[in-house]
């Protein structure tokens, strides 16, 4: 029975859903044929320019403007003469009538009598315009000179003059000077300063700088002193230069005739100038705090003695 039954069941049930199946095709056909009838009852609309109306507005523009232009010829008419320049032309006449009857020799000499300043006015415009001459014949201003601007020209000509002429004499000077300096290998060297060697020239072999902390040659010597003592310049020689160097500070030095040369290094308050002459003894300049370079070595000297740019032994010279 239970058998039976739930076959009845599943008879039922394909049934029922066979049933609803056919239903639901049978409305999506319906909506299918209903759309497709529409589509087709609907007429199409079909995408074509007409240029004909625009080829007929275009030609009745054209028209439009031919009977314009004709209208306008007909209405200005033509004319053999323009009344403007009719106008102009007599204008034009009556002043030529009135420049004639003004250009008699009367006229004329009146005119010559009024243009011409008296001497006296034309002078005192001469002066007027700072010029020194006046030609009382043609009664014309004579720019022979201005005063003044040859006055200033003369005077900046004589300043120029007067400084290359003592330019040239101070270069006569210090090549006469540089003739008669001596120095050879039998000339002593005063010491600059009174102090202990920190450094010892050295070229053939190198010596350690503490503050660098390395080895390195040493083409001078450098003399521990005291800042702010006096440094004497050590041999007769020609200021050739004076600047600044980051590593000897502000540096002097000094021609000392025949290739020799004399560098002074870690100098303050500087009293030589360049091209200057200075004997032997005379103070130069002030020890100066030491340079980075030298922190550790202490305030000191430099001293550099060169021949011929070469690097010379200062100790060799030093009595």
């Amino acid at each position: 029975m239970k058998r039976r039954r739930a076959s009845q069941m599943r008879r039922r049930e394909k049934f029922v859903m066979i049933a609803g199946s056919v239903m639901v095709l049978t409305a999506v056909s319906a909506a299918g044929v209903t759309v497709y009838q529409n589509s087709q009852s609907v007429p199409q609309e079909e995408n074509i320019l007409d240029f004909s109306v625009l080829e007929e507005e275009d030609s009745a523009q054209t028209q439009n403007r031919e009977v314009e232009n004709y209208t306008s010829k007909n209405d200005i008419g033509e004319l053999d003469y323009d009344p403007y320049y009719v106008q102009q032309d007599a204008l034009l006449n009556d002043s030529q009538q009135d420049t004639a009857q003004n250009s008699s020799p009367a006229a004329e000499e009146g005119l010559q009598a009024e243009s011409m300043p008296e001497p006296n006015e034309v002078t005192q415009q001469a002066e007027n315009v700072g010029y020194a001459e006046y030609d009382t014949v043609n009664g014309n201003a004579v720019a022979r000179k201005e005063t003044e601007r040859t006055a200033a020209e003369s005077e900046g000509e004589s300043q120029t003059q007067t400084a290359e002429e003592a330019a040239l004499e101070a270069v006569a000077n210090a090549m006469q000077e540089e003739r008669n300096l001596h120095f050879d290998e039998n000339t002593d060297l005063n010491w600059p300063v009174v102090g202990n060697v920190l450094l010892n020239y050295s070229m053939d072999k190198t010596v350690y700088f503490q503050t660098l902390q390395q080895y390195k040659y040493n083409p001078a010597i450098v003399i521990g002193a005291v800042q702010g003592t006096n440094i004497a310049c050590a041999a007769d020689g020609i200021v050739k230069a004076v600047y600044n160097d980051p590593q000897t500070g502000t540096t002097v030095v000094m021609n000392l005739g025949n290739g020799y040369e004399l560098t002074y290094g870690q100098l303050t308050d500087v009293s030589v100038e360049e091209g200057e002459l200075v004997e032997s003894g005379v103070y130069i300049g002030k020890v100066a705090a030491p340079t980075k370079y030298y922190a550790k070595e202490g305030t000191n000297v430099y001293l550099k003695l060169t021949k011929e740019q070469e690097p010379v032994n200062p100790l060799d010279f030093l009595g």
